[in-house]
């Protein structure tokens, strides 16, 4: 929008400008003035500035095309207001004040110092050029003229400067409120992983105070009273899983959690985890299309196995019996990605809207606790998890891990001084 103004604000400029020059040459005055030919001059810049008025509305080139097209108006301009300036007394004439502002103002549209200098360094030239050759000057006018040129380029530079500091200070405020946004999203993000973790938290804490108390309080047959201390020892151990979850987080935020790389592929990752999405409440249809050549990935097993596990967690929860889940794999620009289309049917097998079910998130959802962690291990393996909403009942997960890289491959592989040591051993006899 600034870049498609600049010929606006010059234009309108030049609307109220032309008019006022109009009028001062129309003053009582000492100086013979050519009245047909300096207003036809000034007729000249007022079409010019008409043109550049609605020039906006069509296409203009972007970047450094309309730089140069700005550049190319302030000199046509500059050299008409020498023009009307040498037809209206030339160095005596009442309207060298139009050319400092016009000069100065162009100026101040372009960012850098140099382009301002070129344009006052041609408008004092033409300047000169139009009181020094095309009329008759004195030796006592030389210190008016020197006066009246140091002044036009003084006030390009410092209009110049001006305009580049307000620009930097307007592209400031505009980090300033990116920034602002982020951390007002970050706010909101961890909010909701608080909420998240609290609930997560309060039903095993409300699971074993409740039946602690009944044992506490109650005498129990010895069958009831062992039931109700597996539960507790059950939550006890999720709640110790949490915390541990929490912690994971941490270390990952922090950078200390030491991941134990090994060569997998994604097949075996996948097998380890596919049997959390039999869980009770109704089978779902799992079709998978990994093919053979897949290129490994260099992970930490049990963590990926954590992702996994989360992932299919969440689809169970959101999604409802019958539905279908669509795994797909493929290597594309060195990574191993994993795309996860789940077709959501609840209620007797009815489809409903995924976009519903699986809130429209172009990133993890926050305030999913076991998708934190997924999002998290995902990215201390370089990698990224995004959920995508689709039209329909569709709805897609897609993971990107690294593909395994020679150096990876070394890296993960024995050293072989130590595989030639290991052999040698073995064939040492008694």
């Amino acid at each position: 929008m600034y870049r498609h103004n600049l010929l606006r604000m010059l234009g309108g400029l030049w609307w109220t400008s032309i008019a006022a020059m109009s009028a001062l040459l129309l003053l009582p005055h000492l100086v013979a003035i050519r009245y047909e030919m300096a207003l036809l001059v000034l007729f000249a810049m007022l079409a010019l500035s008409l043109l550049a008025s609605l020039l906006p509305y069509r296409e203009i080139p972007p970047g450094r095309r309309l730089g140069l097209l700005v550049g190319f108006f302030g000199l046509v301009m500059t050299f008409l207001a020498c023009a009307a300036i040498h037809y209206s007394g030339g160095k005596e004439s009442p309207l060298f004040p139009f050319l400092l502002l016009l000069t100065a103002f162009t100026s101040g549209l372009f960012p850098s110092l140099g382009s301002a200098a070129l344009l006052s360094g041609i408008s004092a030239t033409a300047y000169l050029v139009t009181v020094l050759l095309l009329s008759p000057v004195r030796s006592a006018d030389a210190q008016s003229i020197t006066a009246q040129v140091f002044f036009l380029v003084l006030t390009s530079f410092l209009v110049n400067r001006l305009g580049a500091e307000s620009r930097r200070q307007a592209l400031e405020r505009e980090r300033a409120m990116e920034e602002l946004r982020t951390l007002s999203q970050m706010d909101k993000a961890a909010s909701s992983f608080v909420s998240a973790v609290s609930f997560e938290m309060r039903t095993p804490l409300t699971s074993i105070l409740g039946f602690s108390e009944m044992l506490v309080s109650r005498r129990l047959e010895p069958e009831k009273e062992r039931e109700y201390v597996e539960i507790i020892a059950r939550e006890a151990q999720n709640l110790s899983r949490l915390i541990e979850d929490l912690l994971d987080i941490s270390r990952l935020e922090s950078g200390k959690l030491q991941l134990q790389k090994e060569v997998v592929g994604l097949q075996r990752l996948l097998d380890m985890s596919l049997p959390a999405l039999e869980a009770p409440g109704g089978p779902m249809k799992i079709s998978a299309n990994i093919p053979g050549d897949l290129s490994p990935v260099m992970v930490d097993a049990q963590r990926m196995k954590r992702v996994f596990d989360s992932l299919f967690a969440y689809i169970r929860k959101k999604s409802g019996p019958g539905s279908e889940l669509r795994l797909s794999a493929k290597s594309e620009g060195g990574e191993v990605v994993l795309t996860v289309n789940i077709r959501n049917r609840e209620n007797g097998g009815r489809q409903h809207d995924g976009a519903r079910i699986f809130p429209p998130l172009g990133g993890v959802e926050e305030g999913d606790l076991d998708l934190a962690i997924a999002k998290r291990i995902v990215q201390a393996h370089q990698g990224s998890l995004s959920l995508i909403p689709t039209s329909g009942a569709w709805f897609t997960i897609v993971m990107r891990l690294p593909e395994l890289t020679v150096g990876d491959f070394l890296a993960a592989s024995p050293p072989i001084a130590a595989v030639l040591d290991q052999g040698t051993k073995r064939g040492e006899g008694p």
